[in-house]
């Protein structure tokens, strides 16, 4: 079975160009709308801001000259976190002179809408319908039902575990939705090059190993979006290849070694580690991908080394990390625990996707085009297993994988809607009204999802901007202009938001982020009941240089009438139009 292109519409170049513009709207009324009215460009979202902040260190040191792998606020330690994308911001913000959370959103908003128009492309060439492009935009907006059901604009699972819609990952702006967003594009590469046959092929060659080189670039970016890049292309790959053999035999035999080393991945993960039970899991789609190789060696060949390449500087250190028992590697894989997807609140927010799938499934039944039903295939296939590995041994936080084959899903599956909604005309009766039918229950179910997109839409707006400009921040970097050393951060000032003030070592660390060389001594500080931060030893023994304490702070750090701790300099600033003032404090040497 090979594709069968649809034939050439005639184009109508301005409403292609207003389904582009109104696109393109639709991304910025997803990532930018709740933020209206207020200063989105002065700082970071406070949208759970807990994490962004952290990673907004990586860039910092980089805009500051500093590319070192080390922990982000200590500048301690090692940090084997995929940083690539914030060290992309940070050279961004370096070279320009430009503030780290303006090139923060400013890439972020490019790169997201580089792939829904990317995506939004497709969907025009394989339908060509003009208003075709504007369906992979309004997927940002399916929601899970879950304001219907559990009376919120998200549903919890357990433990932290959550599902919302694409809105809800994506409105960071991080690293995650960068490499979601390339991956999409690499899926649209793929696809495109799968289902142009007519098309010259050196064009089709370069936009597989464009592919690729991006789903390899995924490692260093962001490490489940890299899981989730290299299990969905494999399984295009496969399902497509198995789909236009038309071979049982070959058929069953990778299904059957499919499930065979699910079961087996089950059993010897606690022997091997979780992350051979995953190469065990895609080697068992060789017999559907060994036809692909045979028919184009140099090309699948080209095509694995570019990956390779690209992915090696990010996994040969995370497993010399893993080699050397790395303590912060291990943590990451113990918390990884109890955060499955099997609940009744899943089911439920599966239900628009699945729908979308239904529409598809409809127009795509013995219509001879085996990239679109295997790229169905595969989302649903890679839906089912990344987001219970739990269940088979791999134990990489399931719901995330849910979350992000979910919005891969709906953004790369609108190109496919596309194309079966333009199918209408030319269908038999019986399935006319199926697809229809089917067509209409699926858009009625994503508006009312759009329930779920306006509770997000009043939370994200209420929790609004942590502004980078304030005075007393102005006052802040005045004041820390000359010292040396780590600084502790006044108590009513988050260490997170004084990292991109100071630039130098502060007083902190995010634990499932990176280590410091020595994590105890930080750990202390946190001890808000014993009040460490006050205790000149355990400053001492962390390093710590100054101290920066807040008149406007009441409950701030306090030191005992000794020699240990001495008052540096003051710097006042006006907040509420009341004069305070900052103190910096010098941690004598012992």
């Amino acid at each position: 079975m090979t594709d069968v292109e649809a034939p050439s519409r005639r184009r109508s170049p301005a409403r292609l160009a207003v389904a582009y513009v109104l696109a393109e709207a639709v991304v910025l009324i997803a990532l930018i709308g709740p933020l209206i009215g207020q200063p989105w460009w002065s700082g970071f979202r406070r949208y759970f801001s807990n994490d962004q902040l952290s990673y907004a260190g990586i860039a910092a040191n980089v805009a500051d000259g500093n590319a070192s792998l080390v922990e982000p606020f200590t500048l301690t330690g090692s940090l084997f976190y995929p940083s690539l994308w914030y060290q992309l911001i940070g050279a961004v913000a370096r070279v320009t002179a430009v503030p780290v959370h303006v090139v923060w959103t400013g890439l972020g908003l490019a790169i997201v809408s580089a792939a829904v128009l990317s995506a939004g492309w497709l969907a025009h060439r394989l339908s060509g319908a003009a208003l075709a492009p504007v369906l992979p935009a309004l997927a940002l907006l399916t929601g899970v039902l879950a304001a219907p059901t559990a009376d919120y604009w998200y549903a919890g699972l357990g433990v932290h575990a959550v599902v919302w819609g694409p809105y809800g990952t994506l409105f960071t702006l991080n690293a995650e939705a960068a490499g979601l967003s390339l991956l999409i594009i690499a899926m649209v590469l793929l696809v495109w090059a799968a289902w142009s046959p007519s098309a010259p092929a050196r064009r089709r060659a370069a936009s597989v190993l464009i592919a690729a080189a991006l789903i390899g670039l995924l490692a260093g970016v962001q490490t489940y979006s890299f899981f989730t890049g290299v299990t969905l292309s494999l399984l295009f790959v496969a399902c497509r290849s198995l789909l236009v053999s038309g071979s049982p035999r070959r058929t069953l035999t990778t299904v059957g070694l499919l499930v065979a080393a699910l079961i087996a991945g089950r059993l010897l993960t606690d022997v091997v580690g979780p992350f051979p039970v995953l190469g065990l899991v895609l080697l068992s789609l060789a017999p559907a991908l060994w036809p692909v190789v045979r028919a184009r060696p140099l090309l699948a060949l080209a095509a694995v080394a570019v990956a390779a390449l690209a992915s090696a500087p990010q996994i040969l250190r995370t497993l010399s990390g893993l080699a050397a028992d790395d303590p912060f590697l291990t943590y990451r894989q113990d918390s990884t625990d109890n955060l499955g997807v099997l609940y009744s609140a899943t089911a439920i927010a599966t239900i628009p996707l699945l729908l979308i799938c239904a529409v598809c499934a409809v127009a795509l039944w013995r219509r001879g085009q085996p990239t679109l039903a295997g790229l169905l295939i595969a989302v649903l296939a890679g839906l089912g297993i990344m987001s219970t590995n739990d269940l088979w041994g791999f134990h990489q936080e399931p719901y995330r994988f849910w979350l992000q084959y979910t919005i891969l899903g709906l953004v790369l599956l609108a190109p496919v809607l596309a194309w079966s909604l333009a199918q209408l005309s030319s269908l038999a009766r019986p399935r006319r009204i199926a697809l229809i039918s089917v067509a209409v229950v699926a858009a009625l179910t994503w508006a009312v999802s759009l329930a779920d997109f306006a509770g997000f839409w009043a939370f994200a707006r209420d929790e609004g901007v942590i502004s980078m400009s304030d005075e007393r921040l102005d006052a802040a970097r005045l004041i820390l202009a000359d010292s040396s050393g780590i600084v502790m951060s006044s108590r009513c000032l988050d260490p997170q938001v004084l990292k991109q003030v100071t630039r130098g070592p502060v007083a902190h660390y995010n634990k499932g982020l990176a280590w410091p060389a020595d994590v105890e001594a930080f750990e202390i500080f946190k001890d808000v009941e014993r009040r460490a931060g006050e205790d000149p030893v355990a400053l001492r023994a962390a390093g710590v240089g100054v101290v920066l304490t807040d008149s406007a702070c009441a409950d701030d750090w306090a030191f005992p009438a000794t020699q240990e701790v001495l008052p540096l300099r003051e710097q006042e600033y006006v907040m509420d139009g009341q004069a305070q003032s900052l103190r910096l404090w010098l941690v004598a040497p012992a």
